[in-house]
């Protein structure tokens, strides 16, 4: 099985799907990696770690999207104005997305049609569960705790007193 990690076009996005000790941890299940060229560097993950992980770099995003099995993204897909195509353009039938899709959301609706209409398989991590059971796989709850982290430095470095 092929796994591609696009890089994140959303502007202002700076996370990635995988950091290279997830890529390590699928190669040892015997899984491909493919990473889009820069994709971690947002993240402060640079290139070299993937490889050193064992994944595939890629120059081409539209190569990531003609080869792999699945594809890993943090959020919904994208117009890419360098290739100046949509992602889902990219995609194939059959082929996985798993990532944020906010299907609900009136605006991402055509979006969704889209995908049903090429074949692909969405599989959407908003619409996973927070309960117990559910937590190794809830991305939501950490970013949701990572935030609210981040809110709170930013609000305590803004007030006038010493803490």
């Amino acid at each position: 099985m092929i796994i591609g990690i696009p890089k994140e076009i959303m502007p202002g996005e700076r996370r990635v799907s995988a950091i290279p000790d997830t890529v390590r941890k699928m190669v040892a299940e015997g899984l491909t990696v493919l990473v889009e060229e820069g994709a971690g560097k947002n993240s402060y993950y640079e290139d070299e770690a993937y490889l050193a992980a064992g994944a595939k770099l890629i120059a081409d995003p539209e190569e990531i999207y003609r080869r792999a099995d699945v594809i890993l993204k943090v959020k919904e897909p994208q117009f890419n104005q360098q290739k100046n195509l949509h992602e889902i353009e990219m995609m194939r039938a059959g082929q996985y997305l798993i990532t944020f899709i906010h299907p609900a959301a009136p605006v991402n609706h055509q979006m969704v049609l889209q995908m049903a209409k090429k074949g692909v398989i969405g599989l959407t991590l908003d619409g996973v569960p927070r309960i117990s059971r559910a937590q190794s796989m809830d991305a939501l709850s950490s970013m949701s705790t990572c935030a609210g982290y981040k809110g709170m430095l930013m609000g305590i470095n803004n007030i006038p007193k010493f803490v």
